[in-house]
């Protein structure tokens, strides 16, 4: 009786484990085995093994060979409980289903008993059968939505397992990863999120470090995705980002390690993707700090693979938690699906939510001092902070100092139940009049919360001149310690 077992290699067709190792040897490595050629006779040489041949294709069946299947390589995970996201992982060598599947159901019903349906990725195989007759009992094959790089075995009863499809062109060391990563007991990540940290570089490109050649390229890559109202990145901008500061506002970089900045260049050498990353020395947690690749999806897939395996060993990772130049460390959802899409489908779920607002200059209105308002210097951001006096529930605002004729606002909305809005409108007026005060030709506005649940402020952001740019997402992500390191 095998184990319920991490691993479960079963040959279809084959009931012996003899001729099991022998048809695996003779179809896996293309090694003949001495007994494989039926009638002809061990030992024959010469004439008599020619004259033996020839007897055999004199007597051949015209009709087609049946299939031979190849044993499935399937890993599952050891318990059973199904208490993972997955519960292991199969590596078809085809996207033949009618050759794959049969050895699959074979290698699955001596760990799970009778299989009565599969659903599947309908898209990821080349002809998919409504049923497959496999030992003279027949199997349901179905669509299953949402179900990419899945499929899930079905008992009687619905009772059903999901693994982690792994394509079939994906390399040895590559698919190894994967399958014990889906197998580990305890496993938290998705089956794309799997095969995107063990996944490996777009065919053609290298991921190398940064270089000071690097510049104009990285530079090109971060002007792409630059949202209206970003001040353009200048070099002086990008250089202190790559050593781990900011010249407006140095305070968030403290705690954090040397940046690692990696750019991937094509086959010419051409840079089409970037990507920094460190470690937080408070809690060490890994952070992707920025990310550029133009929203081609399988260079951001190369740049978020590449920093998961680097920084893999940490217990939490974060990503677009800071970003170059003055803005906030978060990732545009809606001007960069591509990125979001991936991270999410990497497992990272969305923390914190922004809305990202802009005000082209016009004349403000006037704003004389609000008795109800306190102004109190800032340091990080350098600007003012401007709250209600004796009221720490109500809303308030940090306007950072203009850099380049951008000023920043802040905005911290109030309780449901504190909202005044009289106050918060005065508290707009004067944080907009002290940046027009100080050469702001334009105003950004970061207002917390998500623009899917419609809030009071909203009305007033835009009765204020501003116009709603787009939705701005942080994320994070759990790591499970794993105990051995992605490959």
């Amino acid at each position: 009786m095998r184990t319920r077992a991490s691993l479960i290699v079963a040959f279809g067709g084959a009931s012996q484990e003899r001729a099991g190792h022998e048809a695996y040897a003779e179809l896996t490595w293309g090694i003949p085995h001495a007994g494989s050629h039926a009638g002809i006779v061990p030992g024959a040489t010469g004439p008599a093994r020619r004259r033996q041949a020839a007897r055999l294709m004199s007597h051949h069946d015209p009709q087609p060979a049946p299939i031979r299947y190849r044993p499935a390589r399937v890993h599952l995970e050891p318990t059973l409980t199904r208490d993972g996201a997955l519960d292991g992982a199969w590596w078809p060598r085809s996207t033949d289903l009618r050759r794959e599947l049969p050895a699959l159901i074979r290698a699955l019903e001596s760990e799970l008993g009778p299989i009565m349906r599969v659903r599947l990725d309908l898209s990821a195989w080349a002809d998919v059968p409504a049923h497959l007759v496999i030992d003279g009992r027949f199997v349901r094959v179905s669509g299953f939505s949402g179900a990419s790089d899945t499929i899930r075995i079905i008992r009687g009863n619905q009772d059903g397992y999901l693994l982690l499809v792994i394509p079939p062109h994906t390399s040895g060391p590559t698919a190894t990863a994967a399958m014990r990563t889906a197998a580990r007991t305890g496993n938290t990540l998705s089956a794309t999120g799997i095969l995107m940290r063990c996944r490996s570089s777009v065919p053609g490109t290298v991921m190398r470090p940064y270089r000071n050649t690097d510049q104009p390229a990285v530079l090109a890559l971060i002007e792409a995705d630059r949202l209206p109202g970003q001040p353009v990145c200048v070099p002086e901008v990008l250089e202190a980002a790559l050593a781990g500061t900011s010249a407006h506002d140095p305070v968030p970089w403290a705690g954090l390690d040397r940046p690692t900045t990696q750019v991937l260049a094509d086959e010419d050498g051409l840079v089409v993707g970037v990507v920094s990353y460190t470690l937080r020395r408070g809690d060490g947690a890994g952070l992707l700090l920025w990310l550029h690749g133009r929203e081609v999806v399988a260079v951001v897939e190369t740049l978020v693979g590449h920093t998961l395996r680097a920084l893999g060993r940490q217990e939490t990772l974060h990503a677009f938690m800071s970003a170059v130049g003055l803005g906030l460390a978060a990732l545009p959802s809606e001007r960069r699906p591509v990125t979001r899409k991936i991270l999410e489908h990497a497992g990272f779920t969305g923390r914190n939510s922004w809305r990202y607002l802009r005000r082209v200059r016009r004349a403000p209105e006037p704003a004389g001092a609000c008795p109800l308002l306190d102004v109190i210097s800032s340091t990080s951001p350098p600007g003012w902070w401007l709250k209600a006096r004796e009221d720490d529930l109500a809303a308030e605002v940090v306007a950072q100092a203009p850099v380049g004729g951008t000023g920043v606002l802040w905005w911290f909305g109030a309780d449901p139940a504190h909202t005044d809005q009289a106050l918060e409108q005065a508290m707009l007026r004067q944080g907009v009049a002290l940046l027009h005060e100080h050469g702001a030709a334009e105003t950004i506005l970061y207002a917390d919360g998500d623009p899917a649940c419609r809030q009071p402020a909203g009305a007033m952001f835009e009765a204020a001149g501003f116009e709603e740019i787009d939705h701005l997402v942080s994320y994070a992500l759990p790591v499970t310690t794993a105990d051995e390191p992605f490959q």
